[in-house]
């Protein structure tokens, strides 16, 4: 695989994850803390609605959960879901793309926790040039 097979594929998902063991809660907020432009939830929780049946299903934040500011939107975007010591974020986007505020952030984070960005089909990605690694 090179890139993500198909990227407006909602349910496929990257996660910054350590190679040997889990990311600790502390580790993460602390990670956030450093970068500009990222910063925990800070409402409770969010809300999705299925664009096929209308359904809407709520889900109450981690307490690790992290936005992101677009300053093309500008909003916050809630982007990082923190569970489990692994930080997932949906694929809506070019791994490598510099200027998608979330791969900017995802990389940056990465780097701080010492971590990697891992696909949901075991795919590494570079963290400078988002190439499939392996």
């Amino acid at each position: 695989m090179s890139q993500l097979k198909n990227l407006s594929d909602m349910a496929y998902e990257l996660h910054i994850e350590k190679r040997d063991g889990a990311i600790r809660m502390e580790d993460w907020k602390s990670a956030i803390t450093e970068i500009d432009g990222v910063r925990l939830c800070s409402s409770s929780g969010h809300s999705v609605t299925n664009p096929e049946s209308g359904e809407t299903i709520s889900f109450p934040f981690s307490g690790g959960d992290a936005e992101v500011y677009s300053p093309t939107d500008k909003t916050w975007q809630t982007s990082f879901y923190w569970s489990k010591g692994k930080i997932s974020f949906r694929a809506m986007l070019l791994p490598g793309d510099v200027s998608n505020c979330v791969w900017q952030a995802a990389t940056l984070l990465a780097s701080r926790l010492d971590a990697i960005i891992r696909g949901d089909e075991g795919e590494t990605y570079d963290l400078k040039t988002g190439k499939v690694l392996e």
